[in-house]
Order: structure tokens, then C-alpha cells, then sequence
């Protein structure tokens, strides 16, 4: 059943997408029950199609999101030092990583509107099925995508942290995060390309093979989603 590095990357991969979406879902549902019950000093509005639009008070949450974050980076540490190198010890890290990764989402997603999440994740699905397509498909080498994209990722985190510092007009917010969404877009393109030619290499048809890519097109899929809801939201 999984004799090919990409039927395990793509297993691995799946598993974990099925899980960060399942979190994001149940935890924009259970602050909703909150809100209901008047808890967690929640406020809503209505949006113009009639949907509730849940607003978070960020005061209220702060030691949660705080502490959330700081275990967030530390199981994906592990991972990416340890856990990538065996299924036993990476499929539970990332699994849990993916979990703590849902509830980050659906917070993002409430601090914006909840309600577009559905529409962000069916771009998100799009344009990952058009790179997959691309880099599976194309005959030119992109390895020299990699320091291009490398230097390019690191302009647009340096960006987003001055973001924190100074005070930035939305356009040009609206503006760097559809940059962001071009750079994880190629490294989508780029990463599919570089396991469509391993997939052909048995040496490289090993489970911490697959977990190694199944990291990377994971993190370059939470990243698109991002990006898209900064840009969109």
C-alpha cells in the first residue's frame, strides 16, 4: 500500500492536513458554545450574508495563547530534530503539532471572521492542486528555486516582524501577504518537483524520506492558508 516515497509522504500528509482541520473546526465550534453561554467575555455581529461573527477578547485568552504558542514551538523543535528521523517518534510529534497547529488556525481565523474559512480553504486545495500538478509534471529541474525562495521567505519574515513594531496601511499589508502567498505557492511547486524526482530514487523510498517532505508541504500549505486569510480577511 505505500511502496513509493510519495504514496508515504502523501499518507503522512493527509493524516495530518485531516487532523488540523478537524481541531480548527471543533475549536471555532466550541467558542461559539462559549459565546453562547456568555463566557469568556465573547462578543459577536452579524455578518451581511447573516452569519454570527465571533469576536475574541485577546485579554481574556492571553496566558493560553502564550502558553499554547511556546508548546507549539516546542514539539515542532522536536520534530524537525528528532522526531522527522523516526516514524515511531515523528508520525505522534507531528500529530500533536497538528493539533496545537488547529487551534492556532482557529483562533487566527476568529480574530478575523471564521466564516471564510471554508472559502480560504477552497483556494488553499486549488492552488495546491495546480502546483502539485506543476512540479509533478514538469520536465525542467527547480532546484535553483531553493536559495531564490530561501532569501525571499526570509525578506517576507523580516517584513511581517517590523509588521509587529511599526504601523503598516492595510493595502500594503493586503499587498506583502499576497507576496507571501507567491513565495509558498513556488515552494509548493519547488517541493512537489523535488519529491516527484526522489520518488524515482529507491534509496531515498524510506519512511523519514517521507516525513522530511510531508513536513516541508505541510508548513508551505498552513503558510499559503495564512497568507490568503491576511490577504483576504
Amino acid at each position: 500500500m505505500f511502496e513509493t516515497l510519495l504514496t508515504k509522504t502523501f499518507s503522512i500528509l493527509a493524516l495530518q492536513l485531516g487532523i488540523t482541520w478537524f481541531v480548527t473546526i471543533q475549536t471555532i465550534e466550541w467558542f461559539r458554545k462559549q459565546y453562547a453561554l456568555g463566557k469568556l467575555g465573547l462578543t459577536a455581529t452579524e455578518t451581511e450574508h447573516g452569519e454570527l461573527d465571533i469576536h475574541l477578547n485577546f485579554e481574556a485568552i492571553k496566558t493560553f495563547f502564550w502558553g499554547l504558542l511556546v508548546v507549539d514551538i516546542g514539539v515542532f523543535l522536536l520534530l524537525l530534530f528528532w522526531g522527522k528521523h523516526s516514524l515511531a517518534l515523528g508520525l505522534p510529534l507531528f500529530s500533536f503539532w497538528s493539533f496545537l497547529t488547529g487551534i492556532e488556525l482557529a483562533l487566527c481565523l476568529i480574530s478575523i471572521d471564521e466564516n471564510i474559512g471554508a472559502k480560504i480553504l477552497a483556494i488553499t486545495a486549488c492552488i495546491t492542486g495546480i502546483t502539485a500538478s506543476y512540479g509533478f509534471y514538469t520536465s525542467s529541474d527547480l532546484s535553483y528555486l531553493g536559495p531564490i525562495l530561501f532569501v525571499a521567505l526570509c525578506i517576507l519574515l523580516a517584513g511581517n516582524i517590523l509588521r509587529l513594531i511599526i504601523s503598516i496601511p492595510r493595502p500594503m499589508q493586503r499587498i506583502w501577504a499576497f507576496g507571501g502567498c507567491i513565495i509558498f505557492s513556488l515552494y509548493l511547486i519547488y517541493d512537489f518537483n523535488r519529491l516527484a524526482k526522489d520518488n524515482e530514487l529507491v534509496e531515498k523510498n524510506t519512511w523519514p524520506e517521507a516525513m522530511d517532505f510531508a513536513i516541508h508541504i505541510y508548513l508551505d500549505i498552513i503558510n499559503l492558508f495564512l497568507e490568503l486569510l491576511d490577504a483576504m480577511g
